[in-house]
């Protein structure tokens, strides 16, 4: 539905809720509060954003917005709004967390990362853990004070065991204190912005095929690993609950979605920003 001065609009569609398929395990401690906080507003601000899984459609990965469709489904919504992307879209960029774990001895991590039987620590070095990460034949590395780098083997292989083995790594040490995402991979930017960090855990990028592919299979990864930029999003979009509650066929609430963005159209309410964005009330 583009408009004079806008770009063509992100692809919104009113979809079964029950069609929607997690692909990272959802924060119940964030699910639970959100839910309460959609009944009180009685509006869906920020649609989850989802990819077809398959040819037909049937089915959808919830790319972004895991606890958010979880606190919908508790409401017990029979329909969701959603923003669908697509496969190979310039506009999907898949990006990975590395992780922070602070306000612990790292000898405290060390052993709780290796109570798994099937996950052990090797020595290393960065450039060599960099490389043996990037080719796939580790889970991933732990960087520690004073140059102190470990190799996280693992199978890896198939995508199964990887997320299985990355879910036992991640829930090993959630427990211990504070875990922080960041995007940085050596520690020295680390300690600065975290001067009580035990290790920085340090992740090979999944592939987009590769998660919905686990999404698809039930293998859910770990929260909080995984981050989808999505290019344009639609956010603030305040569409009313009780239309996707409401007791009429998809195909007319479809149709009410389509003059209800008209007329946010019509009336000026929708604007693009096409720089960059720093929000301070979030």
């Amino acid at each position: 539905m583009p408009a004079a001065g806008l770009p063509d609009l992100p692809d919104l569609h009113i979809v079964p809720t029950e069609s929607l398929q997690a692909h990272e395990s959802v924060d119940m401690q964030r699910a639970d509060p959100l839910a309460e906080r959609l009944r009180q507003e009685g509006v869906l601000r920020n649609p989850p954003v989802v990819i077809p899984a398959g040819d037909r459609g049937a089915c959808f990965v919830v790319l972004d917005g895991a606890n958010r469709t979880q606190a919908l489904q508790a409401l017990g919504l029979p329909h969701v709004l959603v923003q669908v992307v697509h496969a190979g879209a310039a506009a999907v960029e898949l990006r990975t967390w590395n992780h922070v774990v602070r306000g612990v001895p790292p000898s405290a991590l060390l052993e709780t990362i290796e109570r798994y039987p099937e996950i052990a620590l090797v020595p290393s070095d960065r450039d060599r853990a960099a490389f043996n990460l990037s080719a796939g034949a580790t889970l991933a590395y732990l960087e520690l004070r004073h140059d102190r780098v470990l190799e996280v083997v693992a199978e890896t292989r198939p995508l199964a065991w990887r997320v299985r083995n990355l879910s036992h790594l991640v829930t090993s040490y959630l427990s211990l204190g504070g875990v922080e995402r960041t995007s940085a991979t050596q520690v020295e930017r680390v300690g600065e912005l975290y001067p009580d960090f035990a290790g920085l855990v340090v992740f090979r990028p999944f592939a987009v095929e590769e998660v919905v592919s686990a999404a698809a299979n039930g293998w859910l990864l770990p929260a909080g690993l995984t981050r989808f930029v999505i290019t344009p999003r639609a956010l603030r979009v305040n569409y009313p609950l009780d239309r996707l509650a409401a007791e009429i066929p998809l195909a007319d609430k479809q149709a009410e979605l389509a003059t209800w963005l008209q007329g946010r159209i019509s009336g000026r309410h929708v604007r693009f920003y096409a720089e960059s964005t720093f929000l301070f009330d979030e």
